[in-house]
């Protein structure tokens, strides 16, 4: 497993330069932030909690440079549905942390054959703690459970068929601004399809 460790300030461009820019992208549990480093002609924001949903549609609501469907479904409802190489690429940003880990590995088997040409994964670097006892989000909606941290990742987790994009020094503070102690890493790991099959 080839790890490329690059400063804090190159990881986010350092990936991005990986990413092709394809027609139809799947956006597993954006919550309120969609992915824009991609930009398709059509977006599909798989997003599971409905106050989050309402957000997403009134943001995307007018929106001019691609086409939003926003399903309100979990991962594991929506993988039943979506045919194999139904979409170009999956984007996984800040999600595989909220899963178990053996529920995450389901979900990411399972992007392999929904992708076309990448899955797109950012995650902390090892268990990044996130939790929120009194159910509020760092927005202030009722999505706390949905923040929780249940898992951490390694680059190890992924196979050689994976690009591994890290930085040991990414997150400062948590998801309320309070510093850590001492900074969270976090990696990118990006996994071309087309090449595979």
């Amino acid at each position: 497993m080839e790890v490329n460790w690059v400063a804090h300030h190159q990881l986010l461009s350092s990936a991005a330069s990986q990413l092709k820019q394809v027609k139809v992208v799947l956006d597993i549990g954006c919550g309120i932030i969609p992915q824009n480093l991609v930009k398709p002609a059509v977006h599909i924001c798989l997003e599971p909690f409905h106050q989050y949903i309402q957000v997403l549609q009134k943001k995307t609501v007018n929106a001019l440079d691609r086409v939003y469907i926003i399903l309100n479904a979990t991962w594991a409802e929506a993988i039943k549905i979506l045919p194999e190489r139904s979409v170009d690429t999956v984007f996984l940003l800040d999600v595989i942390e909220h899963l178990e880990k053996e529920e995450a590995k389901i979900l990411l088997k399972a992007t392999e054959n929904i992708a076309r040409e990448q899955i797109v994964i950012f995650t902390p670097l090892g268990f990044l703690p996130q939790e929120h006892p009194d159910g509020k989000d760092a927005w202030g909606f009722d999505g706390g459970k949905w923040q929780e941290h249940k898992s951490g990742w390694q680059p190890e987790d992924f196979d050689d068929s994976y690009n591994i994009y890290a930085s040991k020094a990414v997150h400062i503070v948590d998801s309320m601004g309070r510093a850590f102690d001492k900074p969270f890493g976090a990696f990118w790991a990006i996994k071309n399809i087309r090449n595979e099959t």
